[in-house]
């Protein structure tokens, strides 16, 4: 096969940086929602629209947390990608240099 594979080790370090940024941003939001949600549930919201809600808000709130958590495990997974790219870059350069 010849066909040349190459990865740019800058563009993947700016992905990472902001797969981490959004993951970082979406959990402060809710984070921030949660805390006002939890200030209007404390403001005696009772009944059956204050149940519907509070069972729809929880259904929300962990889809959104389960999507920030992939988000961290892509970031996560460009991590280590760009660490084996940079070791099997550094070895190849190595490998010229010496020869072998």
């Amino acid at each position: 096969m010849t066909d040349q594979f190459t990865v740019d080790l800058q563009e993947l370090e700016q992905i990472i940086a902001r797969l981490s940024g959004l993951a970082g941003f979406i959990a402060e939001h809710l984070d921030e929602i949660d805390d006002k949600i939890a200030t209007l549930r404390g403001t005696g919201w009772e009944g059956v629209a204050a149940q519907a809600y509070s069972e729809a808000h929880e259904q929300w709130i962990e889809g959104a947390r389960e999507f920030t958590d992939g988000i961290r495990d892509m970031s996560d997974a460009a991590k280590s990608a760009h660490t084996a790219y940079t070791e099997a870059a550094d070895t190849n350069t190595k490998m010229m240099r010496s020869g072998s």
